[in-house]
């Protein structure tokens, strides 16, 4: 993309404040994963600062799991600017006794926008130890519960899990913020 995405320009602010605004209502603890305290305005969110900067949303689950003390965390992407809190919250209700609960859409797991338990540190933190980025490494010591996508008809997951990597996405998710 050139530039942080979290700043980038979207909807009434920046794809940060659209995320924390979109999502603060419905959750308890709000928090912003960075690489660098201070890094950018977290917009009242708590800020958690990755103790492995540079590597990626494991980092910021370890960090968000470590600095919250909670037990479940949903993981959404900053580049995930579609996200339906009503399917972060029924993915939270589908968790009830696995580890891990997330979507297989367009033949692969949804690692990005997910819910995780607790049970996930352990292997977070051995998987970072030992210099792995993977979060399906993850998934594969973890109880795991994939919800296909042809059983989430409800939910429009195209636009929901519409990920913004680049600058052409980026456009044409501003032409559709509304939509």
């Amino acid at each position: 993309m050139g530039r942080d995405k979290a700043m980038l320009p979207f909807g009434e602010g920046t794809m940060l404040s659209h995320l924390v605004s979109l999502y603060r209502p419905w959750f308890d603890v709000t928090a912003v994963s960075v690489n660098e305290a201070g890094r950018f305005d977290t917009y009242g969110a708590q800020e958690v600062v990755d103790r492995h900067a540079g590597e990626g949303p494991l980092a910021g689950l370890e960090a968000s799991f470590l600095d919250t003390g909670a037990d479940v965390i949903f993981l959404t992407a900053t580049d995930l600017p579609f996200g339906d809190p009503a399917l972060a919250l029924y993915l939270l209700e589908r968790l009830d006794g696995h580890d891990a609960c997330l979507i297989r859409h367009g033949g692969r797991a949804e690692t990005l926008f997910a819910v995780y338990a607790a049970a996930c540190l352990a292997p977070v933190r051995q998987a970072l130890g030992e210099g792995r980025r993977s979060m399906s490494q993850v998934l594969e010591k973890v109880d795991t519960l994939e919800i296909p996508a042809g059983d989430l008809p409800q939910f429009d997951l195209d636009r929901i899990l519409r990920n913004v990597n680049d600058p052409e996405e980026y456009r044409k998710a501003l032409g559709t913020e509304q939509a």
